[in-house]
């Protein structure tokens, strides 16, 4: 997958509901340019600092994203190669937790909410 592709999956992630008239005021990339670059056109550097910056002024209004970002770094620069491979082992199985509830008890909930 291409950075151009992940930049705009995380765009999505992020605002999901937007349309190109709203992609196109929150970047500042006119509307017909983001409807090629949804389609594959090479995105230029402008154009991918403009969602980028998108995505981190979303990611900045979470003070906990700021705060987990500031501790990662300075881990990485004082514990042992050991003890970041268990904290990643932590995180993802995190992550593979939040994935599965999401996946698989939503949908149960729902049909018994409903039935």
């Amino acid at each position: 997958m291409s950075l151009q592709h992940k930049t705009i999956q995380r765009y999505r992630l992020f605002y999901p509901q937007e349309t190109l008239r709203q992609m196109s005021e929150r970047t500042g990339i006119q509307i017909t340019r983001v409807f090629r670059l949804l389609n594959g056109k090479p995105m230029k550097l402008g154009e991918f600092e403009a969602f980028e910056g998108a995505v981190q002024s979303k990611l900045n209004e979470n003070k906990s994203f700021g705060r987990l970002q500031s501790l990662l770094e300075e881990s990485a620069s004082l514990l042992t190669n050991e003890e970041l491979a268990r904290l990643g082992d932590y995180v993802e199985r995190k992550i593979e937790n939040k994935k599965y509830t999401r996946t698989y008890l939503r949908p149960m909930f729902e049909a018994a909410v409903i039935a």
